[in-house]
């Protein structure tokens, strides 16, 4: 997932040897500052791009959850989605599973087409949906068709998608739009991402493309989450 709005990328290496009883240490969720960054609770996110994933080095070197690229529009399905996201269930990683959403495809029908394939288990994190571009022809009708996807996945899966995007794209083409929604924001460079208004805070914030990661042979990217482990256990989907 990279906006083409993003930034220069900073912060190139995952701090090593960080213990996995960090990952419990709780820090404010509001206060997440340059100088005073908590790594305890740092995520990636994957697709086919980054190549064979050694999961467990992943898992042993401090990363706590993990998106994993499932679909793209009406039919695109991510050739390593299904051993990736096994794989990183079994390593202990908390797990998500995300979209691409395409703005000229029907929002029912990609909702269906990521409903087909993936599978979230009790314990997993929300589905999330990658916004970040308007690719023609233009509808009239993009922010009615995104709402029908957003609201076809949390019938399904018990959870309101997660929403990415960057905040150029969002500003010019959903201001005022899906208020109330978790925000995955994307914006490198920065002491602090910049927040669109229908937000006072974001949940995740996508730092970084140019992360390394022992057990990823590629350059990945690097993810906060604003809060806890308490408040990121209180996302994920629930037993039925």
């Amino acid at each position: 997932m990279t906006p083409s709005t993003s930034l220069n990328t900073v912060f190139r290496h995952v701090l090593p040897g960080i213990a996995i009883a960090a990952l419990l240490v709780a820090f404010d969720p509001l206060d997440v500052r340059a100088d005073d960054r908590n790594p305890s609770l740092h995520g990636i996110d994957t697709s086919h791009h980054n190549g064979d994933i050694d999961w467990q080095k992943v898992q042993n070197n401090g990363i706590a959850f993990t998106f994993v690229k499932a679909t793209d529009g009406l039919d695109y399905l991510d050739p390593t989605f299904t051993d990736h996201f096994a794989a990183a269930r079994k390593a202990g990683l908390l797990r998500g599973a995300y979209h691409f959403y395409e703005t000229n495809d029907d929002g029912a029908g990609q909702a269906d087409w990521f409903i087909k394939n993936v599978t979230l288990e009790p314990g997993d994190l929300p589905p999330v949906v990658d916004i970040e571009r308007i690719k023609p022809p233009v509808k009239g009708d993009l922010h009615q068709q995104f709402e029908t996807f957003l609201t076809r996945l949390e019938t399904h899966y018990g959870r309101r998608p997660i929403i990415y995007t960057g905040p150029t794209f969002w500003e010019h083409a959903m201001k005022d739009h899906f208020p109330g929604n978790q925000l995955w924001i994307a914006e490198y460079g920065v002491d602090q991402p910049t927040i669109p208004v229908e937000w006072a805070s974001w949940s995740f914030w996508q730092y970084t493309e140019e992360l390394s990661v022992p057990g990823v042979p590629t350059k990945v990217d690097g993810t906060y989450f604003n809060g806890d482990h308490a408040h990121l256990r209180a996302m994920l989907i629930p037993a039925k």
